[in-house]
């Protein structure tokens, strides 16, 4: 059994995400944990490991959006998956949510 390695370290992150396949057809799923290289997105019917999806997570006051691949995949629960190139703007707007997200996580200590 191969092991999951991550280069960057997750954060707890609720927010609600959608989530288009290549071929279409939007999904709704809840983020789990969201670092600046990917995202775990739980949801009942995801996408299969490798597919290339769009997700677009909006908060009250910001809008994230990246083009991204299924790294692993698993029916009834979710997947993770791994960004893709993300424009300037949106890794702006990650690092602002990944810095409260560890502030929260330091006050829990």
């Amino acid at each position: 059994m191969s092991q999951e390695r991550r280069c960057t370290h997750r954060y707890p992150f609720v927010a609600t995400a959608e989530v288009e396949g290549a071929a279409g057809g939007i999904r709704f799923a809840r983020i789990g944990d969201l670092s600046m290289g990917g995202a775990y997105l739980a949801l009942p019917d995801p996408f299969s490991k490798g597919a290339l999806i769009r997700i677009k997570i909006r908060t009250q006051t910001e809008f994230f959006q990246a083009d991204a691949t299924v790294a692993h995949s698993t029916h009834g629960l979710g997947m993770g998956v791994e960004f893709d190139d993300l424009s300037r703007p949106f890794q702006i707007v990650l690092q602002g949510w990944l810095f409260g997200a560890q502030q929260e996580v330091a006050q829990q200590k």
